[in-house]
């Protein structure tokens, strides 16, 4: 077993379990007690502190005309974070041959594009009113997709810093992505919003301030 694949499992085991239900989509414990040689219990621990770090989750199912039977599976967390595939440099590959067969203006629009639909359609309903609301969304839903945002309430403005670039790859290739962000954020924020530190200019993290300029 390649113990290396599996990220953040400090016990080898767990390590195999993660790998096992990865090949084999769900097992119950005693399963994977058979497969790993192990007694049930001790597999039952392992599956627990899996589950409480959030990489598997269970269910019943009736096998036959048996009792049901708990089976484990892993989550999409485990799927995304302890398997990660290649998205990045796949994304870049097909914005490359975009650029190459229908002109960077095609790139521009699929990345302006792409960008609004992931966040318009949660600012669309009207409830967040207030600044504040909208500014604790959006940081919500940026730290969903991975860009550890963090926000500084001061007397006049908000401070939202983004400690990691989800789309790192791109955005150094394609600077119309961070264009892009910021326009967004201001239409989202309804709000004079100004980039302060920039990663792909080599800054530490992204940041912005919002201004408190008025309650819109």
């Amino acid at each position: 077993m390649e113990v290396e694949i599996v990220k953040s499992l400090p016990k080898e085991t767990r390590g195999e379990i993660v790998e096992m239900l990865k090949k084999h989509l769900a097992l119950t414990a005693g399963d994977i007690a058979k497969r790993l040689d192990l007694h049930a219990m001790t597999v039952r621990q392992h599956l627990s502190i899996l589950e409480r770090q959030g990489y598997i989750e269970h269910y019943r199912e009736k096998i036959g005309r048996g009792r049901p039977v708990y089976m484990y599976k892993l989550t999409s967390e485990a799927e995304t974070e302890l398997f990660p595939g290649n998205y990045p440099q796949f994304a870049l590959s097909l914005l490359d041959t975009l650029a190459a067969t229908d002109g960077i203006e095609k790139v521009n629009d699929l990345l302006r594009v792409q960008m609004e639909e992931r966040f318009i359609k949660h600012f669309e309903d009207g409830s967040c009113y207030s600044l504040d609301d909208r500014v604790k969304l959006l940081a919500d839903l940026l730290n969903e997709e991975g860009y550890m945002v963090e926000i500084e309430d001061t007397p006049d403005a908000f401070l939202i810093r983004e400690h990691n670039c989800a789309l790192g790859p791109i955005a150094k290739k394609y600077r119309q992505l961070c264009n892009h962000e910021l326009t967004l954020f201001k239409r989202l924020l309804n709000a004079p919003v100004e980039r302060q530190c920039h990663m792909a200019t080599g800054d530490a993290v992204c940041s912005y301030r919002v201004p408190k300029l008025h309650v819109a």
